[in-house]
């Protein structure tokens, strides 16, 4: 207030605020003004209006809140069981997976297993050909030195024939026994992954 020895008696409309009559003949001398008792009565009876409006805003909004509490519950209790699905659906996975390790597992070890039993008789086929072989040509080649001719005659057709029969014996291929390494095709994990990103587009993109 300007003057503060005044009361104030009079209001401007148009200022919003209460006056002094020496303000409202100087500085508010313009302006639309009514007497401070007309103004607060203005003002009673627009705060009167205004309760019924605020009283029910008021109850939609708590309301509003009630609502929201409830959402916040659901969201609490669907996250809750969205994990828990998550984990059954991660365990199941997890099982099925290593169900299947352990059968892929089995028959990785049956396939060595014939795998080797196989190669190693062939190994064994083969070393015993050659120490047969390599003993007859030792033998050949002492008796050439050592025994007369009538002793050579004698077992000559047979160490022939031995040498003979080896060096036109077929050598068998061993390309066939190893014919198709293991290969972990990427496919198989594509859709795996495809099974788990269905199961994110399913679940967890429900907003």
């Amino acid at each position: 207030a300007v003057h503060t020895t005044r009361s104030l008696e009079l209001y401007c409309l148009e200022c919003d605020k209460a006056l002094c009559s020496l303000c409202c003949i100087t500085q508010h001398r313009t302006h639309s003004t009514c007497s401070v008792a007309n103004a607060a009565q203005r003002a009673k009876r627009e705060l009167f209006e205004l309760g019924p409006k605020a009283s029910e805003k008021m109850s939609v909004e708590r309301q509003k809140v009630i609502a929201l509490r409830k959402m916040a519950n659901e969201v609490q209790k669907d996250h809750e069981q969205a994990k828990r699905s998550l984990k059954e659906f991660s365990n199941r996975m997890i099982q099925n997976i290593k169900t299947r390790e352990d059968e892929l597992l089995a028959h990785l070890n049956n396939r060595k297993t014939t795998l080797d039993r196989t190669i190693n008789g062939k190994i064994q086929q083969t070393e015993d050909k050659l120490k047969m072989v390599v003993q007859t040509k030792e033998f050949a080649e002492k008796i050439q030195k050592n025994w007369s001719e009538v002793e050579i005659l004698n077992v000559r057709k047979q160490i022939v024939d031995r040498l003979q029969e080896f060096s036109d014996s077929r050598t068998e291929s061993v390309d066939n026994i190893y014919l198709n390494p293991i290969r972990f095709a990427p496919s198989g994990e594509d859709a795996l992954m495809q099974g788990i990103w269905s199961f994110k587009n399913r679940y967890l993109l429900k907003v």
